[in-house]
């Protein structure tokens, strides 16, 4: 499970609590009879989640099992392709197995004051008003989520004569020109803190889309054919659907997932991003 599947257990937890059916939440998972903490710094500072399995032990915390079959979304997973159920959010879907209906969905990160410290260092450096952008998309489980570098330079060459562009992201990613470049510079936490103190982030579904919506900010988030956008698009968000087919689900390049990001015209994100920085 990636950051962003870890981001979306924070919403049930938080929900959890919220309704009364646990007073903290202790992440595991089942592995042949035996229990396994799932530690991740996702949780840090996170009121409503415990490590401390002695929370457990008095009756203070919830065994929230994530490897429950009856949770997940999802519904097949082999080498080469996968399929979800995509009838509503998966925030949605997982709450709704412990009665919850109507969860908000919406992450939470919870920053030390030492991170505090790091995001107003860094953010002291950059203008008063800007956009973060990632434009790269995390190729291991499937390459289909990802758009188009050169079409995201498009878009950063028109809106960096508008406002200052901001990337972030992992080391050894490509750097788009016009931007500020924090890649590599940043925890994953603190790059949600970038986030928190912009006036949109753009990108495609991953990771810091699940953490941007624990923020005050705003985001624009492209979605390919791979998965259906009802079960990963925030209502908060502008969210681009660029799928003509699927979802197709495929963890192997698609043809048609890559003919979707081909044929669509950058002009519309263009245009999207411009006109919420003109509403604000």
């Amino acid at each position: 499970m990636g950051l962003g599947g870890y981001l979306t257990w924070t919403a049930v937890s938080r929900e959890l609590v919220k309704h009364g059916k646990a007073k903290k939440i202790f992440p595991c998972e089942i592995h042949n009879g035996k229990l396994k903490i799932v530690n991740s710094d996702i949780w840090k500072n996170n009121p409503y989640i415990t490590t401390d399995y002695s929370e457990c032990e008095r009756g203070d915390a919830f065994l929230l099992k994530f490897n429950n079959p009856d949770i997940s979304y999802c519904k097949l997973d082999t080498p080469l392709h996968c399929v979800h159920r995509d009838d509503k959010h998966c925030i949605k879907q997982m709450c709704e197995y412990y009665g919850i209906d109507d969860p908000e969905l919406r992450c939470e990160i919870y920053f030390t004051d030492e991170e505090k410290k790091n995001i107003e260092r860094i953010t002291t450096n950059l203008a008063d008003e800007f956009v973060v952008i990632e434009p790269h998309s995390k190729k291991e489980y499937t390459p289909n989520k990802e758009y188009s570098f050169e079409k995201w330079q498009n878009i950063v060459n028109i809106i960096s004569k508008h406002i200052q562009v901001v990337q972030v992201g992992n080391k050894k990613e490509r750097i788009l020109e016009n931007v500020y470049d924090l890649v590599g510079r940043t925890t994953f936490r603190e790059a949600a803190g970038i986030i928190d103190n912009s006036c949109l982030f753009t990108s495609t579904e991953g990771g810091l889309a699940h953490a941007a919506t624990a923020t005050s900010t705003k985001s624009l988030i492209v979605m390919t054919g791979f998965t259906n956008q009802v079960l990963w698009a925030y209502p908060q968000n502008i969210n681009v659907f660029i799928g003509k087919h699927g979802p197709c689900g495929l963890k192997v390049c698609c043809k048609k997932c890559l003919k979707d990001v081909q044929e669509h015209d950058e002009q519309e994100i263009v245009n999207l991003v411009m006109r919420h920085l003109e509403e604000r």
